[in-house]
């Protein structure tokens, strides 16, 4: 199960075929930790709540990071 997560995170969550994902698979594809990626996840309307179990939508998570976190020289 691990080996497919990490082939998941490392061809890139930004893809518009990938579905929800887990905490774990965006702060590993995006390098951050998870408490960030919560945080992130929230602000951004990213977070699909299901039950108990949260998710991600990786091209909206993505989209606000970019836009609102990009550093401009």
């Amino acid at each position: 199960m691990k080996k497919r997560i990490q082939r998941t995170a490392s061809a890139g969550l930004n893809q518009a075929n990938v579905g929800l994902c887990t905490y774990a698979q965006i702060a590993e594809a995006e390098n951050l930790g998870l408490n960030t990626v919560m945080r992130l996840a929230k602000e951004s309307g990213a977070l699909v709540k299901i039950g108990k179990t949260a998710r991600v939508e990786p091209k909206t998570f993505h989209e606000y990071v970019m836009k609102n976190y990009r550093v401009s020289i």
